[in-house]
Parts: C-alpha cells; structure tokens; sequence
C-alpha cells in the first residue's frame, strides 16, 4: 500500500490529558519522518477534539470516529484508516522517548513478517505527574515520568515475563504474550491477513490483544522485543479491572484452550508471578502428554 511508513493507531476516550502528553512525546520523534497519526475517537465527551486540533498544527495527526464497541473495535477501526505499510498501536495512556517510533521501524527491516514491543513500565504515581502544568513536563514528558519525581516506574508481571523470555532468562512458553496492545507494531498486511483483533471481546476489559498475538504467532509471525521503544504507562484506577479481565481472560480460554492460555490466571492479576506462570504452563503440559 502505498502511504506513509508507519501509521501510529492510538485508540482513546475521554483521556484529554493524558493524550495531550502522547502527542506531545510523538512531536519529540527522531523519525521516521513520513509517518501519521490515527487517533481513534471512540465517543469522547472531554477537550480530546481540541487536543488532537492544537497537535494537529504541528504533527500528522487526524481523527477517526470510533464503533464505541470496545478496544479491539477501535483499534480495527485505526488500522482500517491507517495509509502506512506499519501499524503502531499505542494505548492513550503511554508515554515514549523520542527513539521509539525509530526504533519499531529498524526491528521491522530484516523482513520477517512480526509483531513488535516496546517494553512498558507502570507509573503508579501518574496522578501526580497529570496534575502538573502541562510545560512544567516540557520538553519530554517521557523523561520527566523516568526522573524519579513523581515516584519509581515498575513493571508488571506480564512485561515482566516477556522480557526475561526475550532474555533467556525464563523457558519461552508463550511467545505471542509479546503482542501486548499498548505499544506494540506490526506490518498493516500482517494485521489485514490476521482478520485484526476479535471484537467479540467487546466493551470489557483485556485479553483482546494477547488473543491476536496467540493467532499472530500460530501461523508462523515473529515475536521481538523494541528496546530503544520503552513505554511509561500512566497508570490509572478502573474499579472493576479484574472482574472484567475475568471475563475476557474466560472467553479467550474457550477460544484457545491450550495450556499457555489456561495458566494465565497465574499471571494475570494484581497477585500474578512470572515464575508461577511458568510452572503451571509446565504442569499443564505434562498432563496432556499421551
């Protein structure tokens, strides 16, 4: 297709301030310089139209209007608008250096077909870092969120487990687990051919992205880490975070009811263990053996 190189997907809803920050982070990029931005508007009520419209006077960006059907319905929605042979999905919420969309691009050159991360770490007191004046982050709110001035990054057990698979420091039982949709790029024919992220998922919580990542690699996709990409992610309270990730986590089991899939509760979760995973994926697989 022929287009910009890399369309950035960016799926939002009501998160003005935090998309604000985004966009700013996209602004500070070293390259690639033919690129876009898709925002996904999936039925803001806030100042979100007036932050892409003041972003827009010095980036690439421009609006979609999404299904309001849930993530994996946005994101198709980003990717269906996209013009770029490279589709970036980045979630509102995620702050990047400028090496970051550089560095997607470069993971992407060998040829082989596959989906990229960039590594995300938590920032539990984004709170903090929101209600600050906006250019007391200038000029990059990436690295104001790593100074250490509105508390320590961390990483969850998920991004966790990926880069210690990445390692080799943990067995690769689940290398699609990499496909994690909060800053992760794959070629536009690789998402066109996947038939994209399942919408069934719909309006609740999670799992949407790992379930394309299980079908990416099944039929024959690489998985590979973007170091120079690091992500901070804002993070933020959602009351019924887990009740929904159980619902979503419950149905792609049903999908895909192999042993990596159902070990999962063991590291999805506020109490999830890398190594805990492992085991149980391990145990699981020994139980199916003839």
């Amino acid at each position: 297709m022929s287009g910009p190189a890399a369309s950035v997907v960016i799926p939002t809803r009501d998160k003005a301030d935090s998309l604000r920050l985004v966009l700013t982070c996209l602004a500070r990029q070293v390259g690639p310089r033919s690129h876009e931005i898709v925002v996904v508007d999936d039925g803001s009520t806030d100042t979100t139209a007036d932050v892409v419209a003041a972003a827009a006077e010095r980036l690439p960006v421009r609006t979609v209007q999404g299904p309001r059907a849930g993530r994996a319905a946005a994101r198709n929605a980003g990717a269906a608008a996209a013009r770029g042979g490279l589709l970036l999905f980045l979630d509102d919420d995620i702050l990047l250096p400028p090496t970051a969309l550089a560095a997607h691009v470069t993971e992407h050159s060998a040829g082989e077909p596959a989906c990229v991360h960039g590594p995300v770490r938590e920032l539990p007191g984004a709170r903090r870092l929101l209600a600050t004046e906006p250019h007391e982050l200038l000029p990059d709110p990436h690295a104001a969120a790593m100074s250490g001035r509105f508390g320590r990054t961390v990483a969850n057990a998920l991004e966790t487990l990926v880069t210690r698979m990445a390692e080799g420091e943990l067995d690769l039982v689940a290398p699609w687990l990499t496909c994690i949709g909060a800053n992760t790029s794959m070629p536009y024919g690789l998402w066109e051919r996947s038939g994209g992220y399942d919408e069934a998922f719909g309006t609740t919580w999670g799992c949407e992205d790992l379930e394309l990542g299980l079908r990416l690699w099944s039929s024959g996709a690489g998985m590979r880490l973007a170091p120079a990409a690091p992500g901070v992610h804002l993070t933020h309270e959602r009351a019924d975070r887990w009740e929904q990730h159980t619902v979503n986590l419950t149905r792609f089991t049903q999908k895909h009811p192999v042993p990596a899939v159902r070990a999962l509760p063991e590291l999805l979760g506020p109490s999830g263990n890398t190594r805990r995973y492992v085991e149980a994926v391990r145990i699981l697989e020994e139980s199916t053996l003839p």
